[in-house]
């Protein structure tokens, strides 16, 4: 004899030819008027019971159900395809991929999205620290991972964003590297005796960061004014199949009908291959004023500058063509090592570096010693945001370097004594 429904339990039968409870409840509606059903089963009434309860307290919070079958693996390559790659520049981009597919997939992929737990992310942050990277780095994920989760609830993939409910991982000691200004001075007098060494006075004494001077066009620059605009950004962009898949090339860059892998709200322009310049990581163009040296230094390049310029760049190679982060980096090395400031070992690339080999200063500590040395000086940060491109004045507070008051005498004259330096 079939076993009864008790009072309440709703859309709960018992199916005998297969011996499970069954549980059945409306959830709408479809396109064209049949009725929409979800049900859960389970050998236990109770289960089955409290299945079909959850079922009716989603409906009552969020007006519709979740999709309880979908895994991180299959969420991933959703979010990233249709919600970050309309939405984000390439570089931002490839840093949510890694993120993505380095570090959160390999452990929670498999594991469906509704099923993620407080103690899932943080496994997720001890496997970035057990592999010895950053605090930066873990916080980087965390904050990927949790923008990933925030749109699956809103999605109604999963009932909330359980990332948002664990604490990001420290800042470490928040410091950002700055070089000192006996450093700076060395750095900027070897940069002024090379041909475009005004690309590096523009890291140290506007905060340019190393995509925004490599993709830095003529008309960018107002004499008149004295002015430089920061309107775009060298950016690598990674091609897509344009062709529907149906070339038979397996890398997509050489696929005849390629197209750019880059959201429909992204401003870019072409230039060599996959290099592109796109607008700057803040997404709006800023202005800057050029003080007397980075003007003087900059009008006798351009004035002995006859290379040729198909993309109109204001620092290139010699055939016009763009110079890539590679190349900068190489040669902010080597300015490093006739500077004094590094050995030999840390002027080779990473990968032939002996090991051992203590870490340089990168191309963006110019721009962190641009940000201390204003900030020293007594410049509000809400200036000094405008004048480097910070998103927040709390992005411009996280400077903290503090260097002697001999320091800052000295950094205040620095336009004047750079200015007089270029003197023949």
């Amino acid at each position: 004899m079939p076993k009864k429904r008790n009072h309440g339990d709703g859309g709960l039968y018992y199916d005998k030819a297969r011996g499970l409870w069954r549980g059945v409840i409306d959830i709408g509606f479809h396109p064209d008027g049949r009725r929409k059903q979800k049900a859960v089963t389970s050998k236990s009434q109770r289960t089955a019971r409290d299945k079909l309860n959850a079922i009716k307290k989603q409906l009552a919070e969020t007006g519709t159900t979740l999709d309880t079958n979908m895994t991180m693996n299959e969420w991933a390559d959703k979010w990233l395809r249709d919600v970050c790659e309309p939405n984000m520049k390439p570089k931002a981009l490839q840093g949510y991929e890694s993120a993505v597919r380095h570090w959160i997939l390999p452990i929670l992929g498999k594991r469906k999205v509704a099923s993620i737990k407080p103690s899932d992310v943080r496994a997720i942050t001890q496997a970035v620290t057990d592999a010895g990277r950053a605090a930066s780095s873990a916080r980087k994920v965390h904050a990927v991972f949790s923008s990933m989760m925030e749109a699956a609830r809103l999605d109604n993939i999963c009932a909330r964003n359980v990332v948002a409910d664990v604490k990001p991982p420290s800042n470490g000691d928040g410091a950002r590297g700055a070089l000192p200004t006996e450093t700076a001075l060395r750095i900027l007098e070897v940069a002024a005796r090379r041909p475009d060494g005004t690309r590096w006075w523009f890291a140290l004494l506007a905060g340019m960061r190393q995509g925004e001077r490599l993709g830095a066009t003529l008309d960018s620059i107002d004499l008149n004014l004295h002015e430089f605009h920061v309107q775009w950004s060298l950016s690598e962009v990674r091609f897509r199949h344009g062709c529907g898949d149906t070339c038979g090339k397996k890398r997509a860059g050489n696929c005849p009908d390629r197209t750019y892998m880059v959201g429909a709200n992204v401003i870019f322009k072409p230039l060599d291959g996959r290099l592109c310049i796109v607008r700057p990581k803040s997404g709006k163009v800023r202005v800057f004023p050029l003080i007397d040296a980075l003007e003087i230094a900059l009008t006798r390049y351009l004035e002995n500058d006859a290379r040729p310029n198909p993309h109109g760049l204001i620092w290139r190679n010699d055939d016009g063509s763009p110079i890539t982060p590679e190349q900068d980096s190489a040669e902010w090395r080597s300015i490093l090592l006739e500077a004094g400031v590094i050995t030999e070992h840390q002027a080779l690339p990473p990968k032939d570096r002996p090991e051992g080999t203590p870490d340089i200063p990168t191309t963006h500590w110019a721009r962190h010693t641009t940000v201390t040395v204003l900030m020293e000086l007594g410049v509000d940060a809400r200036v000094i945001g405008e004048i480097v491109g910070h998103a927040s004045v709390q992005t411009t507070a996280r400077y903290t370097h503090v260097s002697s008051q001999q320091a800052r005498i000295a950094l205040e004259a620095l336009g004047a004594n750079f200015a007089s330096a270029l003197t023949p």
